[in-house]
């Protein structure tokens, strides 16, 4: 009997191949993330590897109308006035941030809002690149003024009309929002995703119609816009990681395996090799400020804090717009 035999070689499963950006951030660049829980979980990884990158100034945002409106409001810094707010459940509160700026108290929730425009709109102006991340296409009308709401603020269902937000609409949308933000910043390149985390609550269909038309919309503004480009977060999960084995235990949410490996498509793609040249110092420093030695007081591990010190001192005469205070701290007390 013959036996065949079977190539190990081969690779089981579908990789998504990611070009490169047109332009690569580098540590000398600011970044502004916005959009989806997936934009903040980009920016917390920038951030924790000392990236200049700002994060979702008007909180988590998942519809691409809000997304856009929110970025034009930085962009012409209109703040808000104590009449646009609302009040429910012990809480003032606006439709166009998410819940973590409601406060018990109007001119405290009004400052926190007003703040954040404003810092939105200086992170705006001086961003070298712009990732906007879209969630869905589902979207929810206040029936009383027609506003877009950016977040429902648990108001009362019958409040509002839910309504699905076509290709055209969204590409509009998009088209708009990149003009709007290029007339304030024309070196900005505007990096588009479409989140991987599926929407559940709008049925098995409905997640996967809000996700066609997004990716739909997105292809129509790289299209009609420059400086534009698009990073396949979605089609990697959906594709190249389609296991349960890469999801959370709620089974819509990537486990932290798939955004390890997302995060490094993305860093293939989107960072300069001289960024990851000094990440890879950078992730040296941290895990060195994360050690804990056995004897804090050994003449070895004092002489291993000198060295790093001196590491620290390097990184921050190259990068010194970078924020260091925390490790200068440690490593200057220990």
């Amino acid at each position: 009997m013959l036996i065949k035999k079977i190539n190990t070689a081969v690779d089981f499963r579908t990789q998504i191949a990611v070009e490169p950006m047109p332009r690569r951030m580098g540590y000398e660049h600011k970044v502004m993330l916005v959009g989806s829980c997936f934009a903040a979980n980009l920016a917390a990884r920038l951030q924790g590897l000392k990236f200049a990158a700002m994060s979702n100034p008007f909180g988590v945002l998942y519809n691409p109308v809000s997304v856009a409106q929110s970025l034009r409001r930085m962009g012409e810094k209109r703040l808000l006035a104590a009449s646009d707010l609302r009040y429910g459940q012990g809480l003032w509160f606006s439709y166009t941030h998410h819940s973590r700026f409601a406060h018990p108290d109007r001119d405290e929730c009004l400052r926190r809002i007003n703040e954040s425009i404003l810092r939105g709109a200086w992170g705006l102006k001086t961003a070298d690149f712009l990732v906007v991340t879209l969630g869905t296409s589902w979207a929810y009308r206040l029936k009383e003024t027609g506003e877009v709401a950016a977040c429902c603020h648990k108001s009362p269902d019958r409040d509002f009309e839910r309504f699905f937000l076509s290709p055209d609409e969204t590409a509009a949308a998009l088209c708009d929002m990149v003009r709007s933000v290029q007339d304030k910043n024309s070196g900005v390149q505007v990096i588009f995703t479409v989140s991987p985390i599926r929407h559940w609550k709008d049925g098995a269909h409905g997640n996967q119609l809000s996700k066609a038309a997004l990716l739909l919309a997105v292809e129509q503004a790289l299209q009609k816009t420059e400086n534009t480009a698009y990073f396949p977060a979605y089609e990697i999960l959906q594709d190249e990681l389609r296991d349960y084995r890469f999801y959370a235990s709620d089974m819509l949410h990537p486990s932290e395996v798939a955004v390890e490996y997302i995060w490094e498509k993305f860093e293939q793609a989107a960072l300069s090799e001289s960024a990851r040249q000094t990440m890879a110092e950078v992730k040296h420093l941290l895990a060195a400020k994360a050690h804990r030695p056995f004897n804090a007081d050994a003449p070895e591990y004092r002489s291993f804090l000198e060295a790093q010190h001196q590491n620290l001192l390097q990184l921050k005469q190259r990068l010194p717009h970078l924020d260091w205070e925390d490790e200068e701290a440690f490593f200057a007390k220990h």
